[in-house]
């Protein structure tokens, strides 16, 4: 009877995590009686239990006593000579329950940190996250248990079959057609707003720096080509999207083609390739004149190449396989701002890595030299020149510094003016008035306080500034802390839905060229896409995020080599967490979604490379 206990207490508290719905906290002087108050806390906290209750209660009890069957027990998983491999998934599981209790508070209730809104509240907070790490420690345990032998499990699986030849070519033919379809529906394409201010920018012949150069001029040079061409900007506009489209069914390609040469099983490369074609946000961006498609499809062939270095480092000595890499970090650097600290953030990983592993000064400096240096060098010499021929405008500083920003001005907000004035001239030297600030704050997007930026503000002044943010951090944790969680959950929390389709007009190109239905209609599907199981899953940004911790736990485990070939994605993460914004705008988060079925398949059968490393 004992063995049937924990399973019985674990399932009920999964439930309540998986069912309990928050709402904002309860006032008293709504009420007449205090015993009126108390029930109606109650009745909050209890929530509401239907026969909904009841099948969630029997799947979480009858997984977990599974799982305590096969070994998986939660007493057990923590004794024992085994507690370094699974200490750090309860860890994990932890932190899994607080973004999920964290994201379910802010959408459903969306007010003030769960943790200090209501005493009701903290509890079910408390609860949720208790309830969550019960399911899901012994769960990934489990998991990463078996995926630990993946690569031995399929080896008797039929190698790439089809693929085997031409694996590029086919695959390229294969998405590609899957692709047309929503490209001929989608004409001439769809456009956001920064789009429409590139092409603008070759229109009038004013350049900016605020967008990366090389693709404003391809954007706009494309879309202007087709007004001189064929008197459409339309068409123009077109051969933009193909073009775009065309680079990233490419990438995808690559990736099956890298696969199919080191002969995994068939099955997951036919997956790949499903993947590819089912998940919506795939076509739904290709279509849409964007600098993150091919900013995305560059990311994803440095992935392969950088990962590949790790288990065979003597491809660093080919000239070919050294003048590509060096080629797709340009692209990398060129396609979007933040592909710099990408690139040169996850090329001192590898160096220093490979410093430790070589000890060799000549063979540090060839690794400096391949993994950013030159790729540095390069680039920003090719960007002053263009920017030098085009006489662009340099972008505002004030760009990347969203998150402080938006700190700064949820201080200012729930301070009510009582700042310092030490603290608050520094403030008011970069943003301006302190009233205006917290007028402009907004919780969802950092761009209205951005925008108070001010461009003559000196490098004495930026420097006064981030020491007031810095006082303001260190004397007010909570509130930053705060206000870094209400500008940031929806990256890392699989409970909010993040879809887009960008509906932006723009009167110089009509976007209903072939049919005024098509607009409307493909809006429809992606949204209804996003609200279907699987293919909302498929492009959440929280649960790609889940999936990447999980992954990193896992390697530095089983796979501590692979574990660093992840360094990529957890830097395009910290520029997700610098955005202006996470709703409606994943995007940002397109290279880790893109690039995670690569690193998921590099990780479960890098077993065999390490062998012959």
């Amino acid at each position: 009877m004992k063995k049937y206990v924990f399973p019985v207490l674990s399932g009920l508290l999964s439930t309540y995590s998986l069912l309990t719905v928050f709402h904002t906290p309860l006032k008293r002087e709504f009420f007449g009686e205090s015993v009126d108050f108390l029930t109606a806390n109650i009745y909050d906290f209890l929530g509401e239990y239907t026969f909904l209750s009841l099948i969630v209660f029997i799947l979480c009890f009858a997984s977990v006593l599974f799982l305590q069957k096969k070994g998986f027990g939660f007493s057990s998983l923590l004794s024992g000579s085994g507690k370094k491999e699974t200490v750090p998934f309860l860890i994990l599981s932890l932190l899994y329950g607080f973004t999920h209790a964290l994201g379910k508070y802010y959408t459903e209730a969306g007010t003030d940190f769960p943790l200090s809104s209501s005493f009701v509240n903290m509890l079910k907070f408390i609860l949720c996250i208790a309830g969550f790490m019960f399911l899901l420690f012994p769960a990934l345990c489990f998991l990463a248990d078996r995926l630990k032998n993946a690569s031995d499990m399929f080896s008797g699986l039929r190698p790439s079959g089809f693929l085997r030849k031409n694996a590029f070519w086919k695959t390229f033919l294969i998405l590609f057609f899957c692709y047309l379809p929503f490209l001929i529906i989608s004409f001439p394409g769809n456009l956001c707003y920064d789009v429409i201010g590139q092409i603008e920018q070759v229109m009038n012949g004013a350049f900016s720096s605020h967008h990366p150069l090389l693709h404003t001029l391809w954007v706009g040079g494309l879309t202007v080509l087709g007004g001189k061409l064929f008197s459409s900007y339309e068409a123009g506009l077109f051969l933009y999207v193909l073009t775009q489209t065309i680079l990233l069914v490419a990438a995808f390609s690559a990736v099956v083609y890298y696969f199919a040469k080191k002969k995994i099983p068939a099955v997951f490369l036919y997956m790949l390739m499903i993947l590819f074609v089912i998940t919506p946000i795939y076509t739904n961006l290709s279509t849409t004149a964007l600098k993150d498609v091919p900013f995305t499809a560059f990311v994803l062939l440095y992935l392969i190449l950088y990962s590949d270095y790790f288990i065979h480092p003597e491809n660093t000595n080919k000239v070919s396989r050294h003048t590509l890499f060096v080629l797709v970090q340009i692209g990398v650097i060129c396609m979007r701002n933040n592909g710099l600290p990408l690139v040169v953030l996850s090329g001192i990983v590898a160096v220093i890595y490979f410093l430790f592993r070589e000890k060799k000064a000549v063979s540090f400096l060839k690794n400096a030299g391949l993994f950013f240096l030159e790729s540095l060098i390069i680039s920003q010499l090719l960007l002053l020149l263009i920017g030098g021929i085009l006489h662009a405008e340099k972008g505002s500083k004030g760009e990347i510094f969203s998150l402080p920003f938006q700190q700064t001005a949820y201080y200012l907000t729930v301070s009510e003016g009582n700042i310092p004035e030490n603290e608050l001239k520094p403030i008011e030297n970069i943003l301006g008035d302190e009233a205006v600030i917290r007028e402009k704050y907004d919780v969802i997007i950092a761009d209205p306080v951005k925008a108070l930026y001010r461009k003559d503000a000196s490098l004495k002044d930026l420097i006064s500034y981030f020491a007031a943010w810095a006082k303001g951090g260190i004397t007010h944790p909570y509130t930053y802390t705060r206000a870094f969680l209400l500008h940031t959950y929806g990256w890392y929390c699989p409970e909010v839905a993040n879809e887009i389709r960008y509906e932006t007009d723009y009167e110089t190109i009509n976007e209903r060229a072939l049919s005024s239905v098509a607009p409307k209609a493909m809006i429809f599907f992606y949204r209804f896409a996003n609200r279907s199981f699987p293919f909302g899953i498929l492009e959440n940004t929280g649960f790609a995020i889940w999936i990447l911790a999980f992954l990193t736990m896992f390697g530095f485990i089983f796979r501590k080599k692979a574990a660093i070939t992840l360094t990529p994605h957890w830097i395009g993460f910290l520029v997700c967490l610098a955005s202006p914004c996470f709703l409606n705008h994943p995007r940002y988060a397109l290279p880790i979604l893109a690039g995670l079925p690569f690193s998921f398949l590099f990780m479960i059968f890098m077993k065999e490379d390490e062998k012959n490393d």
